[in-house]
């Protein structure tokens, strides 16, 4: 379903504050986008705390980083957004959180590895960590590009939090949850060392995927309450 630009900065709106409340972003850190058509997207302004934002004060801009529509300043990571959705035509949607969990994972350079069917389902694959750089820069732009590569779901930026990609704003939050829940999963597992922690082995997580792509959900779309 394609959605109008007013009905897009609406759901982007919903997703934020679905992030907030869930405990994914803290104060104004945190940032979201999504694609409007091929050359455009709408992506969150810097400095606002989520449930501060009107449609109105989305930023409206193209591939290059221009402005269309919109006067405030947008994120600082306005460039690591641009350059996903120019190296993956399959991203309709990035979400940068701030997850508790996930970032003590990303401090201690720790990538998520896949234990439970639900991760193994949605997401696929482990979560790696990229090096170290700094906020706002192409450097991080770029690692994080690498990172995901041509398929992945997720990283985690060093000492900085989550990033989160999907062909929907519902897909990449689903991501970005299960990405926190994952995380927690992992410490308590360590945390209670008793035993090897429970990777699930590569054939089964492909299987799993491939089940939920193409089973799970309703005719390919996951649906969220967006009150």
């Amino acid at each position: 379903m394609n959605l109008s630009e007013y009905e897009l900065r609406e759901k982007l709106l919903k997703i934020a504050r679905k992030c907030l409340r869930y405990r994914l972003m803290a104060g104004t850190w945190g940032n979201l986008s999504a694609r409007l058509d091929r050359e455009k997207v709408l992506i969150t302004p810097s400095g606002y705390e989520k449930t501060a934002l009107k449609p109105e004060d989305l930023l409206l801009m193209d591939l290059d980083g221009n402005i269309l529509r919109g006067d405030l300043k947008p994120t600082i990571e306005t460039s690591m957004h641009l350059e996903i959705y120019k190296a993956r035509d399959d991203v309709n949607a990035v979400i940068h959180t701030h997850s508790p969990y996930a970032m003590m994972l990303s401090v201690i350079n720790e990538p998520i590895p896949v234990l439970t069917v639900e991760f193994a389902s949605a997401v696929g694959h482990e979560v790696p960590v990229t090096e170290l750089a700094l906020p706002g820069t192409k450097d991080l732009a770029d690692e994080v590009v690498r990172a995901l590569g041509e398929d992945k779901m997720a990283v985690l930026m060093r000492n900085h939090g989550v990033v989160a990609v999907g062909g929907s704003l519902e897909e990449a939050y689903n991501v970005a949850i299960l990405v926190e829940e994952e995380s927690r999963t992992y410490f308590w597992a360590m945390l209670l060392g008793r035993g090897e922690v429970g990777r699930m082995p590569a054939e089964l997580v492909e299987r799993m995927r491939r089940f939920f792509r193409e089973d799970y959900g309703q005719e390919g779309r996951i649906v969220l309450d967006l009150e």
